[in-house]
């Protein structure tokens, strides 16, 4: 286990409906959760199955890093990880307001977060200007969500994006591509992280 980097929060924030049962949400939070625990202590917070906000706030407390796992929905989070954030950052934990510039009374200094996120739309509609996204990329159309850990003292990880997933989800090779950079983010070796 590494000094700096004991322990890493894994929030699923699926919101199962219709047309999203949750399950690939599932597997890449619980191959995560097994990959990392070999190393650092896990705690994780499955959103739809509720939460009590005290406990969700000492989970933030002790967290390392807090890694989130969802879907894009309507090019935003789905709605109960919303109501999740809106329950939780709360002032005086995570955030207070200074005399410093806008943003600056962040409570949650020397924390990182990594957002891993799923879309349907294709990569190819990412990083080019003549697509949907106009050039922004996966980490650009997430800025919401970045700026919001940002406002509360949270540095970034290099973040993760699945494509296509209604289509042509290839939950394994996908999968597999987020272990590697899980294993990269946190300097992991093949051999010590095999999962």
């Amino acid at each position: 286990m590494r000094d700096d980097m004991k322990t890493i929060l894994i929030i699923n924030g699926s919101e199962p409906g219709p047309h999203a049962r949750g399950g690939f949400t599932a597997a890449m939070a619980n191959a995560a959760k097994a990959l990392l625990k070999q190393h650092f202590t896990v705690l994780t917070t499955t959103v739809a199955d509720g939460y009590d906000v005290a406990e969700e706030i000492a989970k933030f407390k002790a967290a390392d890093v807090v890694i989130y796992q969802y879907p894009v929905f309507w090019f935003m989070v789905p709605a109960a990880l919303k109501k999740y954030m809106d329950d939780v950052f709360a002032y005086g934990e995570f955030f207070a307001y200074t005399d410093g510039p806008y943003g600056s009374g962040g409570m949650m200094q020397g924390k990182q977060v990594l957002i891993s996120t799923t879309w349907n739309a294709p990569e190819a509609a990412f990083n080019d200007p003549d697509t949907f996204f106009g050039g922004a990329s996966a980490d650009d159309a997430v800025l919401p969500m970045r700026k919001a850990h940002a406002y509360c003292g949270f540095g970034e990880l290099a973040h993760f994006s699945v494509h296509n997933v209604v289509r042509d989800p290839q939950l394994e090779a996908n999968r597999a591509r987020f272990l590697n950079h899980l294993r990269t983010v946190f300097s992991l070796t093949e051999a010590s992280a095999a999962a």
